[in-house]
């Protein structure tokens, strides 16, 4: 584990996990050793979750609350993207390139959140490399999502 968490911490998260779409893609056994590789997050409601620009590695599923994401935009005000709710998947982008973060995420009410670390996901990967690759096209299924989402936007736009 690259962050050491108590056998309290690791259950609270395991009962957090069991009520998530991802953590139902994943067997009992599997899900009870990811829930030792992520950790709680709770921001306040207007809270900045990730600032874009910023550099980090980590992504967060979103277990209760509504987040918005927002670009910021030279000279105007940021410019609302959406928002996402339960099960969504936040910070993913510079999970996977390392670049600073590409969007803000505000808390647009008390949000919850279950945070992966790069090194976290490493250290899951060196112990059991199966369930890292089952955790990678998890996170790949919900980019192709949205992917097809905005480029459906995009088209509509061009239309």
């Amino acid at each position: 584990m690259a962050q050491e968490q108590t056998q309290a911490q690791r259950a609270a998260v395991a009962a957090l996990l069991y009520g998530l779409r991802f953590g139902a893609a994943f067997s009992r056994e599997d899900t009870d050793v990811l829930a030792g590789y992520l950790r709680e997050s709770s921001f306040p409601a207007g809270t900045v979750v990730i600032q874009e620009g910023r550099r980090a590695n980590s992504l967060a599923f979103i277990e209760s609350g509504v987040a918005t994401i927002q670009k910021e935009d030279a000279g105007a005000p940021e410019r609302h993207i959406i928002d996402l709710a339960r099960d969504a998947v936040i910070g993913e982008i510079a999970f996977f390139d390392d670049d600073p973060r590409s969007a803000t995420v505000v808390a647009k009410t008390d949000v919850r959140l279950l945070v992966m670390t790069r090194e976290d996901f490493d250290a899951l990967a060196e112990v059991r490399p199966d369930l890292a690759i089952r955790v990678l096209f998890y996170i790949g299924r919900v980019l192709s999502r949205r992917l097809r989402q905005v480029s459906g936007r995009f088209v509509g736009l061009l239309a």
